[in-house]
């Protein structure tokens, strides 16, 4: 290895080579990496949708659902079976094991559900589908004076003029329905000239046609046969004529029924501030750059408004580039300023020139970086971004003691280039050691379970490749820069001058205070080591404490604010569209008045705009609020507060002010049984639970009511009258509901063709009771004298786990007033259980956040086992002795302490994003402690006592343990004082890794040499025991240990 490090040295050709290779490969890779929010991701859901028009969900459930699900059952690759049964339409997601291929799995599912002969005839056919990975890239507001049908062909055009630029290939829009065809007939008429709706049905079927007939072939050509009578329009419907299927008369469409195209009955209407508008979302996809898709909208759009000054607004609600622009911006802050605060830091220690060409590591091991990421498809996103971040402050973790140990070799009398082949040397196997150790501590990031689990690999890959160029730098290339340039040359004084400079004043002042305080000191620490060690016992305990009296909160998944409010309101299945948007007025009304209190408080409206719509029978308001930075509280107080001042919705069912925590509802329970009485019973119990619990919010289910069901049964004389109960309800259907006769595409629109009864004929239960139906013989009998009914709410939602009715009680927390793992421990131990024994038939799992944390821990647990195994492994290849190993892997949760206490003190709940940091803080400790107990074990193969040993490898790791520390610290400091969105996700990190590490320093500077000694203790008093039991020689401390020869 020293001829390997030496030609580098030697060669500083080929070494500065070997930097501007990296550094133009990296900006190579720099400017053709893709941007993007999320990291490139595969979903491993396959979706069945089977429309089922106009069926209750019990009916789907029953004709569809059970149905898809038997033939799924026992297919390979399958995990789990998730189906819902909705009105009017069946969903079935099939969960496909990571391991197994899903091509295999798509083409077993279609040909399981393509094999079912028996659904319903009203079903529509089934489609099997695997999405891509699509994510919003902006969302734009399209409204003004225009009325709906031309603000739907300007939208259209925009739409266009997006798609043309070829950077994008998916948008999605609501607000904007889709135009039918109503044909409406009274059924007064339908009597007079005895016809039913299947007659008019038929009718437009057959004349409303494009038909190729053949073709006949002449001498000279080939001539198709076609005829095309296919109707676009509304008026060309007038003239079908209509053949009754009881006489055989015939009479023309228009003289019996009305024909319009319009737009959808029951609409509601999306609203941006009041407006009507349309929503326009532009996606992307794996192969997309979202920053290029924005940029094209953003144009495209100004274009836009140009085009249609006064008349429309393209304005953009949501822009998902701004996290990005924002945490790009953020890296790029914190890497300068982390950049010079390590070259002051480096300066103040070392000298300026040293601590340039440390620093300059930072760089050359970012461009590695980039290009390693072009090359294996890693793309710039937040996961990415977040990995740079935290590793800019360990990056030069290595570089430090190499530099410091080159810097000592030269004050010992060694020239340059010795010096710098010595220094690398003494150092090379630590530092090597404990990057890998480092690097393996990261490895668990690729196998953590589920979505998070997707997403935080790439943290673990952006930092395992920069320590590795970090590495490579320290070795080959910063030894090299060292040897031939004045970093470690002293300046040369006058003959004149007797004046120390200030370097020379600064190093006299150091060596001072490592000699005598320092040394003092720790002579002191272990000369009372036992003491120390019952110490650091007692801190784990008082921390352990208080997290079991709840002084240091904990929950899995921070809450991490959005810069808007949501508000839900669930409305009764059935609301007719302009109840709801009564109800939905009256809400945004109750938000801005109470936005202008607020405004009378503080004197700034918090509320930027609002925007409403309608999502099946869910009122979606979104109100954006004011910058952090221009209020003085949070989202979460804003969301309290303004629920309290709405109070009640009576005429909503579920009524929700806040977002869903990260991670999913904290609180989720889910039964699952065959009786759905039982289920909502369990339902009830449990929300009745909840509510006893203090700090428990926003309590809510997933199984709400439905419509009011008209529910038919016969009187014995319908049978005799030759009417069954599917001849009676079809009647009922036709007219009430309404029946699709075919579907046209005009233009790039699908127009539906209904046929059913004049709306004035269909608004009343009394017009049901009174309507004439007609019997197989051409008779009419009214409804009431062969059929009775009753009236019931109806079941909006059944939801299906693996084969079993599932219900799902979950609600959000309040973390100032209870502690979730309490409130968990106390549902599992207590509530739960009662809730169940006065139940039969149900089970219970947990869902929500418990779920994924539930399975999110046994990933991390199994993962990082074995990677404490492999570094365990590691370690005593370096060291020779399980007790250093044990020693150094057992300094990891002390240093866990002061990460803890750093939350404690700042008042952050400790997270998984803190894991995350402890993680990486285990690394610097690793590297710092290894570094001592190497130069340790040195000492004690030079023949120095143990005692001295410890002293010595204490005073001399003490200027890179600080350095290290000061670097790391100092360039996490910006992220801790961050006030932004993206500073929420950068906190939790950077608290753990910078009070984590000013603690670990006072372990490894105190603790460590403590621990050393007190293991010295251990081995001189098992080998006074084995010379006394079993005439073994009695050695001295120093014979005594590995190191020893």
């Amino acid at each position: 290895m020293k001829d390997f490090v030496n030609y580098f040295i030697k060669h500083s050709v080929v070494t500065n080579w070997l930097m501007i290779v990296i550094c133009l490969a990296g900006v190579f890779g720099l400017f053709n990496l893709q941007k993007r929010i999320n990291p490139k991701m595969e979903t491993n859901e396959i979706e069945t949708d089977i429309p089922f028009p106009g069926a209750s969900p019990l009916e789907v459930e029953e004709g569809i659902v059970i149905k898809v699900e038997e033939a799924l059952r026992g297919i390979e690759g399958i995990e789990e079976i998730r189906s819902y049964a909705n009105e009017g339409w069946a969903h079935i997601n099939a969960d496909i094991n990571e391991d197994y291929p899903l091509d295999k799995a798509m083409e077993k599912i279609k040909n399981a559900v393509n094999a079912i002969s028996s659904f319903p005839t009203d079903a529509e056919k089934p489609t099997v589908t695997h999405e891509l990975q699509w994510n919003r890239a902006i969302m734009f507001t399209i409204y003004g004076e225009q009325d709906l049908l031309t603000t739907k062909q300007i939208v259209y055009e925009f739409r266009d003029a997006l798609l043309e630029t070829g950077k994008m290939s998916r948008t999605f829009m609501w607000g904007m329905p889709d135009r039918e065809i109503s044909i409406e007939v009274s059924p007064e008429n339908l009597i007079r000239y005895k016809l039913t709706i299947d007659d008019i049905s038929q009718a437009v079927r057959s004349s409303n046609i494009n038909i190729s007939s053949g073709s006949v072939l002449t001498e000279q050509e080939e001539i198709l046969i076609r005829s095309y009578g296919r109707k676009y329009e509304a008026r060309e419907f007038e003239e079908i004529e209509v053949t009754s299927s009881i006489d055989g008369k015939k009479i023309k469409l228009k003289d019996i029924a009305t024909i319009e195209e319009k737009w959808p009955e029951n609409r509601f209407i999306a609203e941006y501030n009041g407006h009507q508008t349309v929503y326009l979302n532009v996606m992307y996809n794996n192969n997309e750059d979202v920053v290029e898709i924005v940029e094209a909208c953003e144009r495209i759009a100004a274009e836009f408004e140009q085009k249609y000054a006064g008349l429309m607004k393209f304005n953009v609600t949501e822009k998902e580039t701004e996290n990005l622009e924002e945490r790009i911006n953020l890296l790029t802050q914190n890497g300068l300023l982390g950049l010079l605060l390590v070259v002051i830091a480096l300066g103040i220690f070392l000298n300026v020139r040293l601590a340039f060409w440390v620093a300059l590591g930072i760089p050359i091991s970012m461009l590695g970086l980039y290009f390693i990421l072009w090359l294996v498809g890693i793309t710039i996103n937040e996961m990415s971004l977040f990995g740079m971040i935290l590793v800019i402050g360990i990056l030069v973790d290595d570089g430090i003691i190499i530099g410091e140990s080159i810097y000592s070799q030269y004050e010992k009398g060694k020239t340059g280039r010795d010096a710098a082949v010595a220094g690398t040397l003494d150092v090379l196997q630590p530092v090597a050691i404990s990057i890998i150790t480092t690097i393996v501590a990261f490895v668990p990031y690729f196998y953590f379970y589920g979505e998070l689990g997707k997403h935080v690999w790439q943290i673990g890959a952006v930092v395992i490749i920069c320590l590795a160029f970090s590495l490579i730098e320290a070795i080959l290339i910063l030894p090299a820069h060292i040897a031939h340039s004045k970093a470690i040359a002293k300046k040369k004084k006058s003959a004149e001058s007797t004046e120390p400079t200030l370097r020379e004043k600064f190093d006299a002042r150091l060596n001072k205070f490592l000699y005598e305080d320092y040394k003092k000191f720790l002579a002191f620490v272990l000369n009372y080591r036992w003491t120390v060690a019952c110490s650091t016992v007692a801190m784990i305990l008082l921390i352990v404490g208080m997290f079991q009296g709840n002084h240091i909160r904990a929950q899995f998944f921070p809450e991490i604010e959005e810069p808007y409010v949501r508000i839900s309101i669930e409305m009764p299945s059935g609301a007719s569209a302009d109840f709801a948007s009564t109800v939905r007025h009256k809400v945004i009304k109750k938000a801005t008045d109470f936005a202008k209190l607020k405004e009378e408080q503080t004197g700034i409206n918090p509320i930027i705009s609002h925007s409403s719509w309608k999502g099946g029978t869910n009122i979606n308001v979104s109100l954006r609020l004011i910058e952090a930075e221009k209020r003085d509280y949070t989202i979460n107080d804003f969301s309290d507060e303004l629920a309290e001042y709405i109070g009640e919705v009576p005429e909503a069912e579920n009524f929700h002010v806040g977002g869903m925590g990260f991670g999913g509802f904290p609180i989720s329970v889910k039964f699952a049984s065959q009786d759905y009485t039982q289920l909502h019973k369990a339902k009830d119990l449990m929300k009745a639970e909840l509510r006893k619990i203090d700090g428990v919010k926003d309590i809510q289910d997933d199984t709400p009511l439905g419509s009011n069901e008209f529910i038919v049964s016969l009187k014995p004389n319908a049978k005799a009258l030759g009417l069954s109960l599917g001849d009676v309800t079809r009647q009922l259907k036709q007219g009430f509901y309404g029946q699709e006769i075919m579907r046209l595409q005009k233009g790039r629109d699908e127009v539906k063709v209904w046929a059913r009864f004049n709306e004035e004929d269909r608004v009343s239960v009394a017009q049901i009771e009174n309507l004439k139906i007609r019997t197989p013989n051409g008779d009419y009998i009214p409804f009431k004298e062969i059929a009775t009914y009753r009236i019931e709410r109806g079941i909006k939602r059944i939801r299906r786990v693996d084969g079993y009715r599932s219900v799902r009680v979950y609600a959000n927390l309040d973390y100032s007033k209870n502690d979730l793992q309490i409130i968990l421990k106390d549902l599992n131990s207590d509530a739960i259980p009662r809730v169940l024994s006065q139940v039969e038939g149900v089970t219970q799992s947990s869902g929500g956040q418990s779920e994924e944390v539930g399975k999110m821990q046994k990933s991390m647990q199994t993962s990082m086992s074995i990677a404490v195994i492999i570094i365990f492994t590691i370690l005593v290849f370096l060291l020779k002795s399980y007790l250093q190993s044990l020693l150094i892997i057992g300094l990891i949760p002390l240093g866990a302490v002061g990460a803890v206490l750093g939350h404690f003190i700042l008042g952050y709940p400790v997270s998984i994003l803190s894991f995350l940091g402890i993680v990486a803080l285990a690394g610097i400790i690793i590297n710092d402690s290894v570094v001592m107990v190497d130069r340790y074990n040195k000492l004690i193969k030079k023949g120095e006592t143990v005692k001295d040993a410890v002293l010595e490898a204490g005073i001399s790791r003490f200027r890179p343990i600080i350095l290290t520390t000061l670097t790391t610290s100092i360039g996490l400091a910006p992220l801790i004082l961050e006030q932004s969105v993206q500073g929420q996700f950068l906190i939790p990190m950077a608290v753990s890794v910078a009070f984590g590490l000013i603690f670990g320093t006072f372990i490894t500077l105190l603790v460590l040499p403590s621990a050393l000694y007190c293991i010295s203790d251990f081995r001189k008093f098992f080998n006074g025991i084995a010379n006394k039991t079993m005439d073994k020689p009695k050695l001295s401390r120093k014979e005594l240990e590995p190191a020893y020869e």
